[in-house]
């Protein structure tokens, strides 16, 4: 939640931290494949499910943070790769713009709208009487329930119910996008459609700096906050940095 600080501030900040002291302070760009490490030490995961997935998500928002493709030489590449080609002064990124890392999103659940048990079997039923496809029914309990392969999700039921008995769940990047272009792929992960998608960052959050990152990602007012990025509660939506070969000259 956007004010709300969290572990995904501390893995940001400590990406760009990392990268910024690569710039500043190292000439041997290699050392960027020990980050993960440096990150995410020991052999217990602290967000997910393992180690290895903590250190592959830290990998590719190094990669994207270095303005670098997200794979492009396949997952077992090492970041060092194509750092040289990351570090140039011309550096800002490589598009798109916007990017999802693919092994980082949970697949949640996409858009449905559910009746819970707070349903209360109320004679009027106005959840039955909005509703456009008869998609709602009662069971012999005289309670509410929804056939979802009629629900086409448009949400008049929930507004209607009078005890709030009603959810709509909707994956909330793909409900900021004014596009409609966060698709799901074939694992139910996110997946953008780039030929819909115009960058306009709304599934980011807002810039506290008012900085069109799309127009200007390197501009001299960017502060690094990561409020841009906040909108996401997977850590899967990133932009994506780069920074040049000279010391002041962090992009």
């Amino acid at each position: 939640m956007r004010g709300v600080h969290s572990a995904v501030d501390d893995i940001r900040r400590s990406v760009f931290t990392e990268v910024a002291r690569l710039a500043y302070e190292s000439d041997d760009y290699k050392q960027v494949d020990m980050i993960p490490y440096k990150i995410v030490p020991g052999e217990v995961a602290h967000h997910r499910h393992d180690v290895f997935l903590e250190r592959a998500i830290v990998s590719a928002r190094l990669k994207l943070a270095l303005g670098m493709d997200l794979d492009p030489n396949g997952p077992s590449a090492p970041i060092s790769a194509n750092i040289q080609d990351a570090a140039t002064d011309q550096k800002y990124f490589n598009e798109p713009l916007v990017n999802i890392i693919p092994y980082a999103c949970n697949a949640c659940p996409p858009k449905q709208v559910r009746i819970t048990d707070s349903c209360q079997g109320c004679i009027s039923h106005p959840c039955m009487n909005v509703c456009p496809k008869d998609a709602i029914y009662l069971d012999e309990n005289k309670r509410c329930h929804i056939d979802q392969s009629k629900c086409i999700k448009c949400g008049k039921c929930f507004n209607q119910c009078p005890y709030r008995a009603i959810s709509k769940v909707e994956r909330p990047w793909a409900a900021a996008c004014g596009m409609d272009a966060i698709e799901s792929d074939e694992l139910g992960r996110a997946k953008i459609d780039y030929d819909k998608c115009v960058s306009c960052g709304k599934c980011e959050r807002a810039c506290k700096m008012d900085v069109d990152v799309t127009k200007h990602p390197n501009h001299t007012e960017c502060i690094r906050c990561g409020m841009c990025i906040k909108e996401c509660p997977t850590e899967a939506i990133h932009y994506q940095y780069g920074f040049g070969t000279g010391k002041t000259n962090l992009q």
